[in-house]
């Protein structure tokens, strides 16, 4: 990792020194790669705390820590389930994507714990559409910005399919990309039925059906 580091560190010195995308572009991918080697130790931290703890209590404690520390919103409204996180979803080449998956999922399964407990509906879809929205940072360069189909869903679609989905099927569950630019970078999943799809995309680009003219993003705290 710290080798990476070091790379991307040259590399980001010259890129300012001469503005080369290809520079910048080298420069993204070894923080990528030291972001890798950071999320496998973590996740095999992670592994190890919750083999060798063996208190119910901690356990508990330990998960709620870990959903907090992931800054992972979830809210409902009006039929539409929507999660925040915090990051902008990984490539779909990338060799290691359980970071996405195990503070999501452990995310979902407490709200949907406190709902049930609160006798509030946890909603259950048949047949869905699922939309990302990948925000990017306004300031920074938009050769970040990558094609949809390079992006990895799988992981968000299982957690969702785990708590939400009676099937994450072709037949069931439809997928939308849009793409935005914000004031920072992080991703937003809506998850609702087919139904619904028309007239959420009219009002989340304003009443602008799919234009993207002045669409521009900010963070919002979740309702839960």
């Amino acid at each position: 990792m710290q080798e990476h580091l070091a790379e991307a560190g040259g590399i980001k010195a010259a890129y300012e020194r001469f503005a080369s995308d290809f520079q910048y572009g080298r420069y993204g991918e070894e923080v990528e790669k030291a972001s890798l080697c950071a999320e496998r130790l973590t996740e095999k931290l992670r592994r190890l705390v919750m083999e060798s703890v063996a208190e119910p209590e901690r356990q508990r404690d330990y998960r709620e820590r870990l959903i907090r520390s992931h800054w992972i919103t979830i809210g409902y409204e009006k039929g539409i389930l929507r999660a925040e996180l915090p990051f902008l979803l990984p490539h779909r080449k990338s060799k290691y994507t359980d970071y996405v998956y195990q503070p999501l999922f452990l995310a979902m399964e407490k709200w949907c714990g406190e709902r049930g407990k609160e006798g509030l509906e946890v909603p259950a879809y048949k047949e869905a559409v699922v939309c990302f929205c990948h925000v990017y940072d306004k300031g920074k360069l938009e050769v970040r910005v990558r094609d949809h189909d390079n992006i990895e869903e799988k992981q968000v679609v299982d957690a969702l399919g785990t708590f939400f989905l009676e099937s994450d099927g072709g037949l069931y569950l439809d997928s939308y990309h849009t793409t935005v630019m914000g004031d920072g970078d992080w991703t937003e999943v809506f998850l609702m039925d087919k139904g619904l799809f028309g007239g959420w995309i009219k009002e989340f680009y304003g009443g602008n059906g799919v234009s993207k003219n002045g669409s521009f993003r900010t963070r919002e705290k979740s309702t839960g």
